[in-house]
């Protein structure tokens, strides 16, 4: 990857690539009307494997522009002023990093809000002590229960037990009970020119529906 580009809507950058079945080559100016160092990782590999079956660099370039994204990857569901409100399907550490990480990237000089919803408590359980180095790395962070997804309560495992382990390490995240505790909080939280993004595999991208006033 060469000359990667992160803006606000979109990546661009140039890539010099070889396949089994292809000398190295080099295709410039690739868009993306998707931002993040993520989605550009994502589309070499598209990008790789199309070349390989054939497909023109140009047909490639082409389709890359034009892709729109795909629903809870990072995309935009509501505009409200200067508020943009984002929603994810992150629910493991290292794709919520990845995506706040985008985020701030591109949105230097505004304040970011993530709202978190932790899924199963076996994946609580078993990555206990990553979600708190990932989650102590949110400046404002609401937080809400686990979703179970159907499986039964794990005993020091539960969003309380997140929500206690981070306030212990000196984070300043709010525990929500539910969406309209949220949003509540968000009234509170906002001036006009933040970005909000809802994140995990459970139920918080209901919040989008919810939300129209704040």
């Amino acid at each position: 990857i060469l000359n990667p580009v992160y803006k606000k809507h979109f990546s661009s950058f140039d890539l010099k690539i070889s396949t089994p079945n292809l000398k190295k080559t080099v295709i410039k100016n690739i868009k993306l009307n998707l931002m993040g160092a993520y989605n550009i990782l994502n589309s070499v590999s598209a990008i790789a494997l199309c070349l390989h079956i054939g497909i023109s660099s140009k047909i490639i370039r082409n389709s890359l522009y034009k892709f729109s994204g795909i629903q809870r990857r990072l995309n935009k569901v509501l505009v409200k002023g200067n508020i943009e409100f984002f929603d994810d399907y992150a629910h493991h550490p290292t794709e919520i990093k990845s995506v706040l990480k985008s985020v701030r990237n591109t949105n230097l000089k505004r304040k970011i809000i993530s709202v978190f919803q932790p899924h199963r408590y076996t994946r609580t359980k078993d990555l206990f002590d990553e979600f708190i180095k990932t989650l102590l790395n949110i400046e404002n962070l609401l937080l809400l229960d686990i979703y179970p997804a159907s499986e039964r309560i794990i005993k020091g495992y539960e969003g309380k037990d997140l929500f206690h382990a981070l306030k212990k390490n000196g984070s300043n995240v709010v525990f929500c009970q539910n969406h309209t505790e949220v949003i509540e909080k968000l009234e509170n939280m906002t001036t006009g020119n933040e970005v909000i993004i809802t994140q995990g595999a459970g139920m918080t991208s209901d919040l989008a529906r919810k939300i129209s006033n704040l």
